[in-house]
């Protein structure tokens, strides 16, 4: 069968929503480690991470049953991209660098079945629970399930941000805040006023606003803003900073008490 996004739910509710980025780990656990750790969703990042089509796969599959709803960031808007992890049963896509309204039409078109898109449809795999599906009935609720996820980093996408979030379909604008502000020069406060430029547009337009990022007091401040969509770090991220806390602690601790 194939399942319900809680995700889209939440949001509607205008609850926050917490996940994380998945940047090396390929482990299948990984989704039920991070539904331990209490996370509503995660992204498997197919930009920047080495995950072959094949992994992601098998980390998506692993999440039927749990409450965890994974997501994947596509390399780019390509067919192949958006088809296979979304017939391994991803529950939406986020796309990297948009900048025009039609990156973003063209990216609707790839993550809908017909009428609304162009989708393949490909029914006797793990997004049906390798059932056989009314494809009418399944293909309707599919479009009504999957999120389109635009990830607005560049000076380009801000300024086109009205025409961009125009465009019927889009789920969430989510700020990707290191190029960003590298695309303005890494310029503090320009980058801050292009952060709360997309917030405005979100709540303008009735489109919920996320970013990635892993600092509490200031993610607590989008929040505030309006800002439902947050990604609080890389599960490497996690790692590295906790088990630096961890033994930084017990080394000064150590040597103090000698």
């Amino acid at each position: 069968m194939d399942r319900e996004n809680r995700i889209k739910w939440e949001l509607a509710r205008d609850n926050v929503v917490c996940g994380c980025m998945i940047a090396e780990v390929r482990t299948p656990a990984i989704s039920m480690i991070l539904e331990s750790a209490g996370l509503d969703f995660f992204i498997i990042d197919m930009e920047h991470g080495s995950f072959s089509h094949e992994t992601a796969s098998d980390i998506i599959v692993s999440c039927r049953g749990l409450n965890i709803v994974p997501f994947v960031r596509v390399p780019g808007i390509h067919r192949e991209s958006f088809q296979k992890p979304l017939d391994a049963g991803a529950m939406g896509l986020l796309v990297p660098c948009i900048e025009t309204a039609e990156q973003v039409e063209k990216a609707r078109d790839l993550i809908c079945y017909a009428p609304a898109g162009s989708r393949g449809l490909s029914l006797r795999r793990a997004h049906s629970g390798f059932g056989r599906p009314d494809p009418v009935v399944f293909t309707s609720l599919a479009n009504s399930r999957v999120m389109l996820m635009v990830q607005i980093e560049t000076k380009r996408g801000v300024e086109n941000i009205d025409a961009v979030s125009d465009v019927e379909g889009i789920d969430v604008l989510f700020v990707g805040p290191s190029d960003l502000a590298h695309s303005y020069g890494n310029d503090a406060a320009r980058t801050e006023q292009a952060i709360e430029r997309v917030v405005q547009v979100g709540k303008a337009k009735n489109i919920v606003t996320g970013i990635h990022h892993s600092n509490v007091p200031y993610i607590a401040g989008l929040i505030d803003k309006g800002m439902r969509f947050i990604s609080v770090n890389t599960e490497v991220g996690a790692i590295i900073s906790t088990f630096t806390n961890m033994t930084s602690a017990i080394r000064s601790g150590t040597t103090t008490g000698k």
